[in-house]
């Protein structure tokens, strides 16, 4: 029975850990694409581009 309790406090552990680190992560600035001089939300030529079409879809709803 306290293993089955451990187990279930170590599963909880492991999410609220997961959970925090993806809050942190979408609190940090996005620089990974530098953006065009003349402000276009262009990534051609970067070698981080399915990031940057990530990014797009996911604040495109916002």
């Amino acid at each position: 029975m306290k293993a089955l309790i451990a187990f279930i406090v170590l599963g909880i552990v492991v999410t609220t850990l997961i959970e925090i680190n993806e809050r942190i992560k979408a609190k940090r600035p996005k620089n990974d694409c530098p953006q065009e001089k003349e402000k276009t939300t262009s990534c051609e030529g970067c070698s981080l581009q399915d990031s940057c079409i990530s990014d797009k879809k996911s604040t495109a709803g916002r």
